[in-house]
């Protein structure tokens, strides 16, 4: 399956960490937009309403840290120390299970971080990662870490909706954006200012208004919960199948997005499916599709779309292609 996908940017940096700070790498093993998503950034307002450091709303009421997401639960990557330094305190053995009801909440207890490490760092820096995998923390209290170390794998212990890092950045005891700026609303949101994150890290830390983690085709209408968990794997195509649907499975959507997905192939097939979103929408599953006809599908090139705009602005289109022979 060939996918083109084209995303608007909104805000590259323009600027190095603030000298004398500490220089962060990414916090995970993984490809940017490709295999790993920043789902939710540091809340700057203090009010309950949410604002990230971009002025957007990819965020929400009171969160302290960055988190980046893996596909589904079936999903692997490794969590490494963004810098150097002593391991402060470690925690494993807690369950991964996804955040889907209050009695999963109330589980939890006071392990919202689930299976985490802390790391101190020098000028009373400090580094927590929350949410690994049960089993796969790998040190302990007193290690000294590299930048780079592996620290244990993604995964959804504690607090967690979705499989992801959570990593909260703090100095001298007081939480920090490390994209810029003072989460307490003391300064305006807009281009970073004076980053955390190092060049390398930088360069892969483009905001996105929104993003598409997985599209494809499947023989019947879907539902989020398989695609967390991976149950429901893209497929090629079948002449066998009941219904053809094209779908995309999007994050950071914003109130006003109008979101379309289109499904065309051959003989005329045609099915489109068109929503605007009255809230923003940190993950939402779109899709368009068509009954098979009588005479069962036709072979030729069937071709799934998405287009994300709000206020005459294009803010994401994405399309995708498979064969029946």
């Amino acid at each position: 399956m060939r996918i083109a996908t084209s995303t608007l940017l909104l805000l590259t940096f323009t600027g190095l960490a603030q000298a004398g700070s500490i220089e962060l790498g990414l916090p995970i093993v993984c490809e940017i937009g490709k295999t790993c998503w920043v789902q939710n950034y540091v809340d700057h307002d203090p009010s309950p309403a949410v604002k990230d450091y971009s002025c957007g709303g990819q965020t929400y009421d009171g969160h302290d840290g960055t988190d980046i997401r893996l596909l589904n639960t079936v999903s692997k990557a490794d969590v490494i120390a963004s810098a150097s330094g002593i391991v402060k305190g470690a925690r494993d053995g807690v369950a991964d299970n996804l955040m889907r009801s209050e009695a999963d909440r109330a589980a939890v207890g006071n392990r919202e971080c689930g299976n985490g490490v802390v790391i101190n760092h020098e000028g009373g820096w400090q580094t927590q990662y929350c949410h690994m995998r049960k089993g796969s923390v790998v040190v302990k209290t007193g290690d000294k870490v590299e930048t780079s170390a592996k620290l244990g794998e993604v995964g959804y212990s504690g607090m967690a909706a979705f499989p992801h890092v959570h990593l909260t950045v703090r100095n001298n005891g007081k939480a920090l954006d490390p994209f810029g700026g003072k989460p307490d609303g003391g300064e305006s949101c807009g281009a970073p200012k004076n980053p955390l994150w190092n060049a390398s890290a930088q360069a892969t830390l483009n905001y996105n208004k929104g993003g598409v983690i997985q599209s494809g085709f499947n023989p019947a209408a879907i539902e989020l919960a398989g695609l967390e968990t991976g149950a429901l794997p893209q497929q090629n195509l079948d002449s066998a199948w009941p219904a053809m649907v094209a779908y995309a499975w999007t994050i950071n959507l914003a109130r006003g997005d109008t979101v379309t997905v289109a499904l065309r192939g051959p003989d005329g097939i045609d099915a489109t499916n068109t929503a605007t979103l009255d809230r923003n929408k940190a993950v939402y599953l779109l899709f368009a599709g068509k009954k098979r006809p009588a005479g069962g599908w036709p072979k030729g090139n069937y071709i799934g779309s998405l287009t994300v705009s709000n206020e005459g602005e294009l803010r994401l289109s994405q399309e995708w292609r498979a064969t029946l022979e």
